[in-house]
């Protein structure tokens, strides 16, 4: 079992005032579009939250794409995300979520401050979902603190919500991976992310599926992977599993 070093540990109570935004909200503005979430502790150059295009060559491209399939197509279910969410299998996309007239809004090496900047930059505007899939900050863990991006993750919650006020939230939390200081930033991360459960009245629902890819032990299984933090195929199927029941009620199905 990964052990998440001491001083990670609720050093996050300074971002628990983050959780608050959202018990707060109550009924969301157009104009808060661009207010922020409190700041956790600096501890890094990047900012989790102020929104930047990628840095990969292909991001302009796919945003490029998105935006087109937000400005014409009608779409209920839209999963949100970096590459873990791109890599789906495109067969076992449909066959999980087909149903559910669903995209897949994931760009490969996108940060917290990339889903930002799309969002700013027209993603998803204009659209009602009845749900998006969220999950992002696995790309962060390399150039920020956990109590960053637990506020830049945050931050794109409280953004969605702002934008799409009908539209519910299921927030994963980060997934485990082979690094071991990747992972054991991811699971201080999540021990955040989970206090934003049922906020918004309800609209965000967290969902941390993690256990799923661990053995009886804690450690990651040996075969779920294609990399240090990609799934393969038997991976895709244990995500697709493991949220198809919450997914299926989040929808009304």
């Amino acid at each position: 079992m990964i052990r998440v070093p001491k001083h990670w540990r609720l050093t996050i109570p300074a971002l628990v005032a983050a959780v608050v935004v959202f018990g707060q909200m109550g009924s969301v503005r157009k104009a808060d579009a661009g207010a922020r979430a409190p700041a956790g502790r600096v501890g890094s150059s990047n900012s989790a939250t102020r929104p930047v295009p990628g840095d990969v060559r292909w991001f302009g491209r796919m945003h490029a794409e998105y935006l087109k399939q937000t400005k014409t197509r009608k779409f209920d279910l839209c999963f949100l995300g970096d590459s873990i969410t791109q890599g789906w299998p495109g067969d076992m996309f449909a066959k999980y979520y087909g149903k559910y007239n669903a995209v897949n809004f994931g760009i490969g090496g996108d940060r917290t401050e990339n889903v930002l900047w799309r969002l700013n930059q027209g993603e998803l505007q204009g659209t009602s979902p009845k749900l998006v899939v969220l999950l992002i900050g696995i790309c962060n863990t390399g150039r920020n603190t956990p109590e960053e991006i637990a506020v830049g993750v945050a931050t794109v919650v409280k953004t969605l919500r702002v934008m799409l006020p009908q539209t519910k939230i299921l927030l994963l939390g980060l997934f485990p991976c082979k690094e071991n200081a990747a992972r054991a930033k991811a699971e201080a991360v999540n021990q955040f992310l989970a206090k934003l459960d049922g906020k918004s009245n309800g609209m965000i629902k967290y969902l941390d599926i993690g256990s799923k890819f661990l053995d009886k032990d804690g450690k990651l299984l040996n075969d779920v992977l294609r990399d240090d933090v990609h799934p393969n195929r038997k991976g895709y199927t244990i995500w697709g599993d493991a949220v198809a029941p919450t997914i299926a009620k989040m929808m009304g199905k």
